[in-house]
């Protein structure tokens, strides 16, 4: 579908990885949406969280649609097994639990991965891991995200991929990225995913109606504790899984520190211990060889630089938050984040952007019809709280701090 190259970005001389289209799948309309909708998250989840990859400004090359991603050096999980076998179990708890604190960034903005597997969970040489590839994410960033990318409902690897994926493509939650992550956790304890084979019916039976297999029937020495973590993610109802990726970290933690406690009993701390730090937990001061999770971190709040509220009601419902990347308006569904379906509005009519010093500009993208702040057509206009501003003369916002 894609080609990633290494390449310099002008602006700055920094190496960074340019994927590009292919030429057959330039030609297809959900495939180019899907870049745009990709460029679009991962310039807005990437920019505010270091664990998710950057995406800095879509492109065209040679006519195809492009992105310029941040270079992320080392190796994805895929590649650390393939090269070097299982993980230790306090090295996996240490690496999983950074991606579900992207991931839990990610779903706190309503993005769903949808493809959470051990080819995009990506490890650098100083042990940053970042989440990849939100090619097929379903996400509530843009106003018309879904319709587009569930035309073809079978999204994503599937053997990764949690039952409700297969059978009901078009109502999965932020849970079966937790499915995923789940696989991923058993794959790095046992070099093999829990169901495998060909894709087809035949596997996408087994994902639904076999029994989730314990890991340790494949390595007796994955601790109970963490062996349970994988199972109860793997479960076929979504309700019988972890509620949030915070859940599933404040588990993994509880699990770390059994494995320090164990490891610092039989060999005085160590390599678990290391591994332990890293991962953020604290050790208690009465007790000197005890630790404990550390209080679970609230989601990070991204800076917001105010909101928007669509007057008439029927774009959006509640208040729409203007982040650094701010927000583009009209019709198109692919490059907008509030999309009005008025042929009235411009393809691409208004941008509301934020500036570092403060002010919130409301830009009119050369519209036929026109931007206006109260009755004063606008071309560039500081917005100021509580402005209304208005596209055709009938699609009115409100910006508010």
């Amino acid at each position: 579908m894609a080609t990633v190259y290494r390449g310099v970005y002008r602006p700055t001389g920094m190496p960074v990885a340019i994927k590009v289209l292919t030429e057959e799948s330039a030609l297809d309309e959900i495939l180019v949406y899907r870049m745009h909708q990709e460029a679009r998250i991962q310039n807005i989840l990437g920019r505010e969280h270091p664990g998710i990859v950057t995406c800095f400004e879509p492109i065209v090359v040679k006519g195809r649609p492009a992105m310029v991603l941040e270079y992320v050096p080392g190796q994805a999980i895929a590649d650390v097994l393939d090269e070097h076998g299982v993980f230790e179990p306090s090295r996996a708890i240490a690496i999983i639990l950074q991606a579900l604190d992207a991931l839990a960034y990610a779903h706190h903005h309503g993005v769903v991965h949808r493809d959470i597997k051990s080819e995009n969970i990506l490890i650098t040489p100083e042990g940053v891991v970042k989440l990849a590839d939100f090619g097929v994410a379903r996400a509530e960033i843009g106003a018309k995200s879904a319709r587009v990318t569930e035309s073809r409902d079978l999204v994503g690897t599937m053997v990764y991929m949690a039952p409700e994926q297969l059978t009901s493509p078009r109502t999965v939650d932020h849970r079966a990225d937790l499915y995923g992550i789940g696989a991923t956790l058993f794959e790095m304890l046992t070099g093999e995913v829990p169901f495998d084979g060909e894709e087809g019916y035949p596997l996408m039976k087994r994902i639904e109606l076999e029994e989730v297999p314990d890991p340790r029937q494949l390595r007796a020495e994955i601790p109970a504790s963490l062996a349970e973590i994988v199972v109860r993610a793997l479960q076929k109802e979504p309700d019988d899984r972890y509620f949030s990726a915070g859940e599933m970290d404040a588990a993994l933690r509880r699990s770390l520190a059994e494995l320090v406690e164990a490891d610092d009993a039989i060999n005085h701390g160590g390599a678990v211990l290391e591994t332990a730090r890293t991962a953020g937990l604290r050790r208690r001061e009465s007790d000197p060889r005890g630790f404990e999770p550390s209080e679970p971190r609230p989601l990070p709040e991204p800076r917001s630089f105010g909101y928007l509220e669509d007057l008439s009601g029927k774009l959006v419902p509640g208040r729409i938050i203007l982040r650094r990347a701010g927000l583009k308006i009209g019709r198109h569904g692919g490059r907008c984040d509030i999309v009005v379906p008025d042929d009235a509005v411009a393809l691409e009519h208004s941008l509301v952007l934020p500036m570092e010093s403060g002010e919130v500009l409301l830009i009119d993208l050369l519209s036929h019809t026109g931007t206006r702040v109260g009755e004063e057509p606008i071309t560039l206009h500081a917005l100021r709280p509580q402005e209304v501003f208005t596209l055709a003369g009938r699609w009115r916002f409100r910006f508010a701090r």
